[in-house]
């Protein structure tokens, strides 16, 4: 597949059903549950709700993959939270959330290429970010996309009802505040 084949594009609410139903094809196909934690309709809906985005990668008018991007401040879904940070740092972190892939089109660097352009997106939004996710441990080929474009373990814990994640984070000057 060339990069002409498809386009990366900000998805709008009218999307939703699309975004929904590749997700559920994801949680269908995969084999080890505790790689992936999906989000709920009213969560996904949020995200498409500035200043939050969804990206969407089309093959045609096909959602083929897609990366939703969170300003969450003060709330108490900022991961800033789980790392002990202050209020001060909390305002500075921005939540890449889900990324999805479809079978069928994963091997192409579909992942790698939305957290690029998360990355690209939240620092235009506060060059001060620091961009926060969570991966599952097991999930190397995940862990491995993040890591490589720059993200660091912060914090191992147990998060969505029990699951093993690492928290990851990337700053741009690699200066992280102390994680407690």
């Amino acid at each position: 597949m060339h990069s002409s084949d498809f386009s990366i594009r900000l998805c709008t609410l009218q999307e939703l059903d699309d975004i929904m139903d590749l997700q559920d094809r994801i949680c269908a196909a995969i084999t080890q549950p505790d790689l992936f934690a999906s989000t709920c309709r009213e969560e996904n809906a949020s995200y498409l709700t500035p200043p939050n985005v969804i990206y969407g990668v089309f093959k045609q008018k096909r959602l083929i993959a897609y990366a939703s991007l969170a300003f969450p401040k003060n709330a108490s879904d900022n991961l800033g939270w789980d790392l002990g940070w202050n209020s001060t740092q909390i305002r500075h972190c921005a939540k890449l959330d889900t990324i999805v892939v479809d079978p069928d089109f994963r091997g192409l660097g579909l992942q790698r290429t939305l957290i690029d352009r998360c990355i690209s997106h939240t620092l235009k939004q506060d060059p001060d970010s620091i961009l926060l996710t969570t991966v599952s441990p097991s999930n190397l080929f995940s862990l491995r996309n993040v890591q490589n474009e720059g993200f660091q373990i912060l914090k191992r814990m147990l998060k969505y009802g029990g699951k093993e994640r690492y928290v990851l984070g990337y700053c741009p000057s690699g200066q992280f505040p102390a994680v407690q």
